[in-house]
């Protein structure tokens, strides 16, 4: 009651690909008030970096999906796995720094992408059921996302189709 059952241990389908460019976390908000129009705004602190990061992980999504099927339901739960590999600041060599223990935070980092992918591989972000991120420097691979989104099968779900096909529905 209220817990997801994943079918089983493999997912019944799963998509990759990656994201290059430098990654933007989903910052803090700010709210203010527009006297003359009568209402507040809220914006993020950084909107414009935000909604470009936003805007190429989508566009990298929507690719992946022209060249294959995806089966995007409410029934269904879904694991996201990201490993964000960050420029290494000139300033910071190797032998000083292994990872990037400053800003930006992982869990702003994975909400930008979680805001990014919904409507397009998930219809809701809160079918997400387990997140794995690592944010790390890389001099072997190209600063970005690198992403594998999985989805798996409710049990209840499956039970209710399989009931339908003995029935002959």
């Amino acid at each position: 009651m209220g817990i997801i059952e994943i079918s089983n241990k493999e997912p019944v389908e799963s998509i990759s690909f990656i994201v290059l460019g430098e990654p933007a976390p989903e910052g803090s908000t700010r709210a203010f008030y527009i006297p003359k129009a009568k209402r507040t705004v809220v914006t993020h602190q950084n909107q414009t970096e935000l909604d470009a990061w936003r805007s190429r992980v989508a566009t990298e999504a929507q690719n992946v999906l022209n060249h294959r099927e995806w089966t995007s339901d409410r029934a269904s739960a879904y694991t996201v796995d990201v490993d964000f590999i960050l420029p290494r600041p000139p300033s910071v060599p190797p032998h000083r720094r292994f990872h990037p223990t400053v800003r930006p935070d992982v869990d702003k980092l994975v909400r930008a992408i979680n805001d990014a992918l919904t409507g397009i591989l998930f219809p809701d972000d809160c079918q997400v059921v387990s997140l794995r991120v690592t944010k790390d420097y890389d001099e072997e691979r190209r600063p970005g996302a690198y992403l594998q989104v999985c989805r798996y099968q409710n049990m209840r779900d499956k039970r209710r189709r399989a009931k339908k096909e003995a029935k002959g529905d």
